[in-house]
């Protein structure tokens, strides 16, 4: 193996995530994938994704071992691998040679793209941030209510801001009456402008900086009480209230960092009931308008990243907020 394809293979993780290491996200939505190749960025690294003929997804460092280039701009041989489109060659699972053409005897073995664990669960393809084999990564917690039978819809917007503000606003409560005041927010607003739009907290800590509470503004009855539940590093879910307790409707939304101050947005809406009523769908396609409200004021902020607990002025209302900044400062934040 040569010294240039040794450090392909061997690149340190702190390199190649310096800020996002050893964490699994979802990067696509398994509709969009198809058989690739399906180029994105996580964190700032390209990354580029395909299937094999088995159809179980591969995620490689978005560059050939060889000269460099993107394997993004290549393309799906009818056998699963990728084929790079500057000298052909062709990468498999886990970043395998499997092809190097105009050599005879060449050493396959002595080549492999760097490559990361990947799985499909949920309707999302998952990377994990790190350079360990597939069978070393632990598996990515993903929400149950994701895995079980039931109807919605998935969305994916780009966001211009840090994938930390992004998640932040998802947690903020106090924002809904007045970025959503025509839309998820009319209730709450008019509740505010009769003076009963308190908000009371029910948070409960979990391990891992996990968090969850549920919220109810002053004057709503118990059964309208939203529960929100942050799963670590970057997914927020929503619980819904409904009128009938055996109904479920849940958002999970998921804020992946892509190039430097962009962040990929994923909101994947579930309900186990209404799969042909009108008014349900409708709802479900309300969520890229709400998605939309958030981003618009959003992109204004500044910093982009999450400020260091402490540093803005904060009130009760923003506990939940708090409690993400906190979370990241002691995981994320790199010292000064």
């Amino acid at each position: 193996m040569t010294k240039t394809h040794q450090q392909d293979h061997i690149q340190p993780r702190e390199r190649l995530f310096p800020d996002f290491s050893d964490c699994w996200t979802p990067i696509a939505r398994s509709a969009d994938l198809g058989d690739g190749p399906l180029a994105r960025v996580v964190a700032g690294q390209p990354i580029v994704l395909f299937r094999t003929a088995e159809r179980e997804p591969v995620a490689l460092l978005d560059r050939c071992p060889h000269r460099r280039v993107k394997l993004s701009i290549g393309s799906r041989t009818p056998a699963g691998s990728l084929r790079c489109a500057f000298h052909g060659w062709e990468f498999g699972a886990e970043g395998r040679c499997l092809r190097i053409p105009l050599v005879q005897n060449p050493r396959c073995e002595a080549v492999r793209a760097t490559a990361f664990p990947c799985v499909e669960l949920g309707g999302l393809v998952w990377l994990f941030t790190g350079v360990a084999e597939a069978n070393q990564a632990s598996a990515p917690w993903v929400p149950e209510s994701l895995l079980v039978d039931g109807w919605g819809s998935v969305y994916e917007q780009s966001w211009s801001v840090h994938w930390s503000r992004a998640v932040q606003t998802m947690l903020d409560v106090a924002h809904i009456p007045f970025v959503h005041p025509t839309t998820i927010g009319v209730a709450f607003r008019r509740d505010l402008d009769t003076g009963e739009g308190a908000i009371a907290y029910d948070m409960r800590s979990g391990e891992g900086g996990r968090f969850s509470f549920r919220w109810s503004a002053a004057g709503q009855s118990a059964d309208q009480t939203v529960g929100v539940s942050f799963a670590p590093p970057n997914g927020v879910m929503l619980d819904v209230p409904t009128r009938d307790p055996e109904r479920v409707r849940r958002l999970h939304i998921w804020c992946v960092p892509a190039e430097a101050g962009r962040s990929r947005m994923f909101v994947i809406t579930r309900r186990n009931y209404g799969r042909l009523n009108p008014i349900q769908i409708i709802l479900d396609h309300l969520t890229p308008l709400i998605l939309r409200e958030d981003r618009q004021v959003m992109e204004t902020a500044w910093p982009s990243e999450v400020s260091k607990p402490g540093l803005e002025c904060s009130s009760p209302a923003d506990l939940p907020t708090i409690a993400f900044a906190r979370y990241y400062d002691r995981t994320f934040r790199r010292p000064a």
